[in-house]
Parts: structure tokens; sequence; C-alpha cells
């Protein structure tokens, strides 16, 4: 059995992912729009650094499906 994880946490990483997903979707925008090589290999840092963290934070959903409400 796991302790129950603070609604307030699980909260919070709801929130911040959905904030990644935003910022996402901005640099990804971005990065179909630009042509300059080096702020495409930028964005593209960008963006593998935001996915890394988003998939951190996916990593509550089965935590937050499971809390009790």
């Amino acid at each position: 059995m796991t302790a129950p994880i603070a609604q307030d946490v699980l909260a919070s990483a709801t929130l911040h992912l959905d904030v990644l997903e935003e910022f996402i979707a901005v640099v990804r925008r971005r990065l179909a729009s630009t042509t300059d090589i080096f702020a495409r290999d930028s964005l593209t840092d960008l963006l593998l650094s935001l996915t890394e963290q988003r998939d951190g934070y996916q990593a509550f959903l089965p935590l937050a499906a499971a809390e009790p409400v």
C-alpha cells in the first residue's frame, strides 16, 4: 500500500502539466515558423527539455486517478 498523495501536490502537478502542454504548443508553432538554424536548434533543445518535464508530471496522473475524491 502506498501513502496517499496530498491533493494540493496532485493539483499542482496537474497545473504544471497544463502549463507545460501550452508552452510545448507555442514552441512547436515557433519551431515550424522559423528557418533560422540557430533558433531551430535552440527551440529543439527547449522542446526536448519541456517534453522531459511533461513526462515527469504525467507520472502523477495515474496516482491522481487512484486517489479518492
